[in-house]
């Protein structure tokens, strides 16, 4: 599919045309007042959901909850790893809410993990433990009723323990499905998550048996933690609420009843492997999201939707018809590849970027994959031409992705994104947009026709040179140029499968700025890597 990295080379130039172109009140965690013994788990450890990657952790030493200057940090590996590289940490550990990504669901945490000093873990139990404000006592009898009894949250990882895998991770579903849906509707979901913990916790402790003995005793716990969470996150960054009184208890009643029916699969499996699907499926978070939250009909109408365990059982995701993508050269018949041809290497012989006209890739959503006013994700690209070294990087935010009513995909782009690019020559010359991203990207050059999603190259090329004047030169030499390029696109948020349903590769795009080490913008999630030969 050498289309696709040429999609990606397209949005790349897209880029540059368009822009030229036109934490609530809680209980206060109880803490151990004296210090721990230097250990490994003082200076490392791992963050789970699932695993989580590429996030920010850090020692909050003076326990705001903020990373100062002065704090140590570190960021987590493609196993969820982390190390203090400068000195052991003695207080709480606590990761940045957004940053990384869960290897699972691909999006990233929007909650903020917490541990207690001297954890070897930081999970969502440790942070249950952190800020519930429960004696070692009462939150062993919550793991107990929570179906984790005996559990050592500060060295419980749930994606190592398969006896208690999938009960682990139905809470941390319940936990995570209702921050998705706060920020979803535009609401602060690291508070809802906060509050949702704290919930759960008090709720198990309160509850005289275990929390997944009966459906209805699931639906208990979940309504306890929806009630909180979508309260505490029920605000804008402004201050203003996100929903009215009445939108807000009907979020609470549609979030219970969807996320239930989630969360009871999940426990209900057999083994982490099995739950994959349900973790990934935001078929709850959309359901919440569609609905006209006032309007008594379609509430009642979601609420059966939030039900069924069938179609909520059912993976989520959006697909490549067919794993086919099209490219059109300026002149001679349009050719068609597919994603394994794309990832085994191409060859365009008499082509290179400068002749092709357009490409289209078709994509088709699940009934459940996207809520219906579209999903917003991040595109990366990079492609290097493995003979000459030379480079090019973009990165594009606010992307909306929306199902049609037969399935297929439409993408658009928000007016208010930002874009990141980057170009180095083989002898090394580099241009791009640096810490400073363009703004007021439009939408002109993504365009739907009968056959899918088609880009316009040429548009695009001719975007670039714009926004890059004094270095068209340099662009028209970079599009021109013969060898072998390795490329890869990178589609954050979302879960992205071949036609089949399984599962693309993952990776990461990192952009640079020109004459410096610094990362200008970063997207991980769903990567498409191949080779084309010009």
């Amino acid at each position: 599919m050498p289309p696709l990295r040429l999609l990606s080379a397209s949005i790349l130039l897209a880029l540059g045309l368009s822009a030229c172109g036109g934490g609530g009140d809680s209980p206060t965690a109880t803490t151990e007042t004296t210090t721990p013994t230097v250990s490994a788990s003082a200076k490392e450890g791992v963050l789970v959901d699932d695993l989580i990657v590429g996030a920010t952790i850090f020692c909050d030493a003076n326990d705001n909850g903020a990373l100062d200057d002065g704090e140590s940090r570190a960021t987590t590996d493609a196993d969820g790893q982390y190390v203090f590289v400068d000195k052991a940490c003695f207080a709480s550990i606590v990761s940045i809410a957004g940053s990384g990504y869960d290897k699972t669901t691909l999006k990233a945490p929007k909650g903020q993990y917490k541990a207690l000093a001297g954890s070897a873990v930081v999970s969502p139990f440790t942070t249950m433990r952190a800020v519930s404000g429960l004696t070692d006592d009462e939150f062993k009898a919550v793991l107990t009723k929570l179906g984790l009894d005996g559990v050592d949250v500060a060295n419980f990882n749930p994606v190592k323990d398969t006896a208690r895998a999938t009960t682990a991770a139905a809470i941390a579903k319940i936990l995570n499905d209702i921050s998705e849906i706060v920020a979803a509707a535009g609401g602060d979901p690291a508070s809802a998550f906060k509050a949702a913990a704290i919930a759960i916790a008090q709720h198990a402790k309160a509850s005289t048996g275990a929390v997944f003995g009966s459906d209805a005793a699931l639906s208990d716990l979940v309504g306890a933690a929806a009630g909180a969470g979508l309260t505490a996150g029920n605000k804008k960054s402004n201050g203003a609420p996100v929903w009215s009184e009445k939108a807000l208890a009907n979020a609470k009643s549609l979030a219970t009843a969807g996320i239930a029916t989630l969360a009871g699969n999940i426990q209900k499996r057999a083994s982490l492997a099995e739950v994959r699907d349900d973790l990934s499926s935001g078929a709850a978070v959309n359901i919440v999201d569609d609905t006209e939250l006032e309007d008594d009909t379609q509430v009642a109408e979601s609420r059966s939707r939030a039900t069924d365990t069938v179609a909520l059982g059912k993976p989520q995701y959006v697909s490549v018809s067919g794993d086919i993508v099209t490219v059109a050269p300026m002149a001679g018949a349009a050719m068609n590849y597919t994603l394994a041809q794309f990832a085994t290497g191409m060859n365009l012989s008499g082509q290179t970027l400068s002749t092709l006209s357009h490409v289209t890739l078709p994509l088709t959503a699940t009934a459940l994959a996207l809520p219906r006013k579209g999903a917003t994700v991040s595109l990366a690209l990079e492609i290097e031409n493995q003979t000459t070294g030379g480079l090019m990087q973009g990165a594009i935010d606010k992307v909306v992705l929306t199902r049609n009513t037969d399935g297929t995909v439409s993408a658009a782009i928000r007016s208010d994104s930002k874009v990141h690019l980057y170009l180095q020559t083989a002898s090394g010359i580099q241009i791009g947009t640096g810490t400073t991203p363009l703004e007021g990207v439009g939408t002109p050059l993504l365009t739907n026709g009968a056959d899918g999603l088609g880009i316009d190259l040429q548009k695009l090329a001719n975007g670039m040179r714009k926004q890059f004047p004094d270095n068209t030169s340099l662009i028209n030499k970079v599009l021109t140029e013969k060898g072998t390029f390795a490329m890869k696109v990178i589609v954050n948020e979302m879960d992205f499968r071949h036609a089949d349903g399984v599962r693309l590769a993952t990776g990461q795009v990192a952009v640079k700025v020109p004459g410096s080490d610094v990362v200008a913008k970063q997207v991980s999630g769903i990567a498409v890597s191949g080779r084309i030969t010009f």
